[in-house]
Formats: structure tokens, sequence, C-alpha cells
């Protein structure tokens, strides 16, 4: 004669011991098991996790760099170029200096492309960009002297 013995199950939440089914029971060891493996899974292949990084004061979250930020040296460098590009341009003659504003410094500093500026001026794209090139290196030359 074999009786099946109805054992009361529980599981713990937050300390406390809650009295479930035996499917909620199963359910519930079934998917902590997998989650145990997945660990164990992820320590034999040395998966390490930036929130095991994690402190009381920072997260390892935190040592990621930030591929899209600007380098502190890169962005005073270029402030110094810019610093010198201005004070060159002045050597520039007028239709010159036209071209390099509306190119890099106007739409609030974003510029605009060679074909928007062939439109607005009425010159060949091909002239401007053509333009463009012997303005950088008269630039480049005045930069590096």
């Amino acid at each position: 004669m074999t009786e099946k013995i109805n054992k009361q199950r529980v599981i713990k939440v937050e300390g406390r011991l809650v009295p479930v089914t035996e499917e909620v029971y199963r359910a519930y060891y079934q998917m902590d098991r997998r989650e145990r493996y997945l660990e164990e899974s992820d320590t034999v292949h040395g998966k390490v996790l930036y929130s095991d990084y994690d402190t009381s004061k920072t997260t390892g979250e935190e040592y990621l760099p930030d591929v899209d930020a600007v380098l502190t040296e890169d962005r005073i460098e270029n402030n110094e170029l810019l610093v010198q590009l201005r004070k060159h341009r002045s050597n520039l003659n007028r239709s010159d200096s036209e071209l390099i504003n509306a190119l890099f410094f106007s739409n609030d500093g974003d510029g605009m492309t060679e074909r928007e500026y062939s439109v607005i001026s009425g010159i060949p794209q091909k002239t401007i960009n053509d333009r463009k090139k012997r303005i950088f290196a008269k630039l480049k030359k005045l930069l590096e002297s």
C-alpha cells in the first residue's frame, strides 16, 4: 500500500517562509537551479560582469570607457588650433575667408556642405573643393610657422 504523503511546501520570500503548491515549489527551484548553473558556467568560462566591480561608492559600469567622449587633451588641442586658425584666417583674402566661414563655422558651428555652398553662391562644387584644398595648404603653412 503506497500512500502519497501530502507534504507542505514552502519557499523563502524576503526572509519569510511562504506556503506554496507543489507546482510552484518545483518551478521556483528549477529557476533557482538554472540561475546557479548559469553563474557556475560563467565562472568556468571566465566571464566577468561589471557588476562584480560594484562598490559602495561606484558601480562597475562606471569603469566602461565612453567611446563617444572627447578627451580633455584633445579638446584643449582643438581649442588651441581653433584660436590659431581664427588668428591666421585674417591672412586670407575676403572670398577665401567667406568660403571657410560658410563650410566650417555657419549653421551654429556645423558648417554647410560644398554642395549647399555651391547652390547658394553659384560657384561649381569642384571649384569650391579646389579652393578649400588650396586654403588648407595655405593655413597649414601658416600654422607650422
